[in-house]
């Protein structure tokens, strides 16, 4: 359903039912079928407040609020499915097959694409995840994550097969490309991430992290090959010389590549995308992990480790004021870009003190020493200035990087 409407997700709506928007009718991140089993997976495994949100924090507090007793759903605001279907709709509709429906508006990305997850009738947990694109864009990397998940699916897995999401086949519709998979078991990263004072504490950051490297360690162990020299993602050169235009950036990427490849480690899988954001845990290990878009079933293995500290650090600071200090940071202010990764590489504290723990413990498992760490997260960083859609992000990564690879020895 690739649509030019204002709001397409309301034409994921199936007719007839009620339908609760979080946090607000006007600008809903949430779109819930008013049903008990939703709303509580709502309340306890998705709201949180996200980094640079429009909208205040008491809004999500209230809205979880709301939902914590049934006598106070009715509070939350409503919404009516729309009476009128199209085809593309029909034809969605029948992907649902009579379950109970909780469509994410939570992606920022100019191609975007819309997560609907689907639940069977009194389930607390959704049965099937349905991404649904909503423009030719995301469709393309709908069709991407689709194959590419074949690619992950056909190598030998070993215990992590159970956390890979399974794609489940649909009738085509070509005019609503979906990739319609098993959901995963547990809860994102990402929302105890985002809930208050969960970044101040050693002991929460070290269990993200544990259970992060823990799930990487199974993975790369499954899919192991034979060693080869580290490197960037495969596309990247090509997309910065195209990004990066005259900038010292392309020299400063040619002189990291050389860095790395005097170091071998056996080649991988590389889920390409490895932050909380894509990290479900449940009982403090990862039961699931989700977007596979950019993965590949072998590649440089210091990807994924240097890709979750990047992402983890770089939200350290977005609940801070800028200029601020950030809580439990002594010496981390929000506001200058780049400023939380630096301070995750070359500063003093519990934090820093962490994340050389987890990129050397990585290393040293796949048989490298831990002087190639910066270089490692200096190339991921690279990968993400490379991929991002949003070209103002990928300008301030590309800034971030070039200030970080002028001052390598």
């Amino acid at each position: 359903m690739i649509g030019t409407e204002a709001a397409p997700w309301r034409a994921l709506l199936p007719q007839g039912r009620r339908f609760v928007a979080l946090p607000s009718r006007r600008r809903p991140v949430v779109i819930a079928e008013a049903e008990p089993s939703v709303l509580r997976y709502v309340r306890t495994a998705l709201l949180a407040v996200p980094p640079g949100s429009s909208l205040p924090g008491w809004a999500f507090v209230a809205a979880r609020g709301a939902l914590r007793l049934q006598v106070l759903w009715h509070a939350a605001p409503h919404i009516e499915s729309p009476r009128g279907q199209s085809p593309q709709a029909r034809h969605y509709e029948r992907l649902v097959s009579g379950g109970l429906v909780l469509v994410l508006r939570h992606s920022r990305d100019p191609d975007g694409r819309l997560m609907v997850l689907v639940f069977a009738p009194g389930e607390s947990r959704p049965r099937f995840a349905v991404k649904v694109p909503t423009e030719p864009a995301g469709a393309a990397r709908v069709a991407r994550e689709s194959a590419r998940l074949g690619e992950i699916s056909a190598l030998s897995l070993g215990l992590v097969r159970a956390t890979v999401p399974r794609v489940v086949p649909i009738e085509p519709d070509g005019d609503m490309p979906a990739l319609v998979t098993t959901a995963a078991a547990g809860t994102p990263m990402l929302v105890g991430y985002h809930r208050h004072g969960h970044t101040s504490r050693p002991a929460t950051v070290d269990a993200d992290l544990a259970a992060a490297g823990d799930w990487l360690a199974a993975f790369q162990s499954a899919t192991a090959g034979p060693p080869a020299p580290l490197d960037v993602a495969p596309a990247v050169p090509d997309m910065l010389r195209h990004r990066a235009g005259g900038s010292q950036v392309l020299d400063h990427l040619s002189r990291l590549r050389a860095r790395l490849r005097r170091y071998q480690a056996p080649r991988t899988a590389v889920h390409g995308d490895f932050w909380p954001g894509n990290v479900l845990v449940e009982r403090g290990a990862v039961s699931g992990v989700v977007d596979w878009e950019w993965a590949e079933p072998a590649g440089s293995p210091v990807r994924d480790l240097a890709r979750f500290v990047l992402a983890y650090s770089h939200y350290l600071d977005r609940h801070t004021r800028r200029g601020r200090s950030v809580r439990g940071h002594p010496g981390l202010r929000s506001g200058r870009p780049g400023g939380a990764l630096v301070y995750a590489l070359d500063g003093d504290g519990w934090y820093p003190r962490l994340v050389s723990h987890f990129l050397c413990a990585g290393l040293r498992r796949l048989g490298l020493p831990p002087a190639c760490a910066r270089d490692a997260v200096l190339g991921e960083l690279a990968a993400i200035a490379a991929e991002a859609s949003d070209g103002a992000f990928a300008q301030e990564q590309l800034r971030v990087f070039e200030r970080l690879a002028g001052e390598v020895p």
